[in-house]
């Protein structure tokens, strides 16, 4: 097995005030689809049908992308995982659909007692 990982400096504390959620909502739409490989599940299905696994996630202040697969589809995954931070598609259907998936995640944590004390954080830091 082979692995690889990016990590971004940017995560949920530096959304600005008006877009909440943004750094997470970028985490979800880089994995459905580039220029070069537009479709929305190629990633994950190049991954998975070479026994391996790909996830994100979105801290404070990093959101990180990685994955694993066998060791002689590493170059093919490298070339489709950098697509992801090189031209990302963004398309209209996938956007209003993250969009609605983020808000519904954002509401389920505003329950989180650690979810709120990063937001009282974010005040504190970034006002």
């Amino acid at each position: 097995m082979a692995a690889a990982a990016m990590d971004v400096n940017v995560g949920h504390l530096m959304d600005p005030w008006e877009l909440p959620g943004l750094a997470h909502f970028c985490e979800h739409m880089v994995f459905l689809g580039t220029e070069k490989y537009p479709s929305e599940k190629e990633f994950h299905k190049f991954v998975s049908d070479h026994g391996g696994y790909r996830n994100a996630s979105t801290g404070t202040d990093n959101t990180n992308y990685h994955f694993h697969i066998k060791a002689d589809q590493l170059k093919e995954a490298l070339d489709r995982f950098a697509q992801f931070f090189l031209a990302p598609k963004f398309t209209e259907s996938a956007t209003k659909r993250e969009v609605l998936a983020i808000d519904s995640e954002n509401s389920k944590s505003l329950k989180v007692d650690n979810y709120r004390i990063a937001q009282v954080k974010r005040r504190v830091l970034f006002s």
